[in-house]
């Protein structure tokens, strides 16, 4: 990997007979130019915050799954919390590593451990895995993963002002014609064209978690008046899809309810980012919203006559 990259990692992990394993690794994750961003579940903290760890999650370059003794935990809908963040993962591709420790007894397993088993295997079916029993064991699998030619990792990032060079400034780029502006009939037309809104949801059936996908038809004026509260004073990407989401959530919830007969729950709905960011551009094109900064920095705002209308 490149000396100058930084990788974010999620290390995700209970934290019951955990502390010594999850300092260790860490210090490999450091040795590596990784960055923890995880933080492990405890029963005895504050209430369970899915949303930061949902964004943590997504922001990552690789999920490390570290099991122990127990399940953890558990969530409303049937799953322990680090089951949740474990699909959450798997939901979004990322490159995952999981290291399992190898401790339950054959038979009369308790309840507990009979759900630790049960997430045992779908982790095995489902990523990469080493068994560990002692964490000498644990550390060498975990130095040999993280060295390992075959590891996969997302884009990671630079350190503002690394590896900058001397170098000849750039002549700049003729300026390219402006297009013709559009017409008040073109524009009327444009907004209203119908986006199939990909959206994905968790389904909660019989103990079990789904990954679904709805395709909900909505007309691009639509979605923008879903969003206007907060366009009026501007607002940041990730805040305008949370949005969103919100409205759609009471819809979404019905179609899967009605597909999943034996359903009980369903949640983390998301509109998917790059189907997003391209309503962003056509709502910018079609001269609804200016957006000021770049990045996570940038702020989407409703122009004032569509603010006004």
């Amino acid at each position: 990997m490149p000396v100058d990259k930084r990788y974010l990692v999620y290390l995700a992990s209970n934290s019951l007979g955990l502390d010594l394993e999850r300092y260790e690794v860490q210090r490999q994750l450091a040795r590596h130019g990784m960055i923890n961003v995880g933080f492990a579940c405890r029963e005895d903290a504050g209430p369970y915050d899915w949303n930061l760890v949902r964004s943590q999650i997504e922001s990552a370059d690789l999920f490390i799954l570290l099991l122990g003794d127990d399940y953890g935990p558990m969530a409303p809908t049937g799953i322990s919390y680090l089951h949740r963040e474990f699909v959450h993962a798997k939901s979004l591709n990322k490159p995952t590593l999981a290291f399992i420790k190898n401790t339950l007894p054959e038979k009369n397993l308790t309840e507990d451990q009979r759900r630790l088993a049960g997430f045992h295997r779908i982790v095995a079916q489902q990523s990469p895995y080493k068994l560990w029993h002692l964490r000498e064991e644990l550390m060498s699998h975990v130095r040999a993963s993280l060295s390992s030619s075959m590891l996969v990792l997302g884009p990671g990032w630079v350190p503002a002002g690394a590896g900058k060079v001397a170098e000849m400034p750039i002549a700049a780029e003729p300026a390219k014609e402006t297009a013709e502006p559009l017409s008040a009939r073109q524009r009327l037309a444009r907004s209203r064209q119908v986006v199939n809104l990909q959206i994905a949801a968790k389904v909660y059936q019989g103990g079990n978690l789904s990954q679904e996908e709805v395709l909900l038809p909505v007309r691009l004026d639509q979605l923008l008046q879903g969003v206007m509260p907060l366009l009026k004073n501007g607002a940041s990407e990730d805040r305008l899809r949370a949005q969103l989401e919100g409205v759609v959530a009471g819809t979404v919830k019905s179609q899967l309810l009605k597909r999943n007969t034996q359903a009980h729950a369903v949640d983390d709905i998301r509109i998917s980012r790059g189907q997003f960011q391209q309503i962003l551009r056509q709502w910018q094109s079609l001269g609804f919203v200016t957006v000021s900064g770049e990045g996570v920095r940038a702020l989407w705002k409703a122009l004032a006559d569509v603010a006004k209308a």
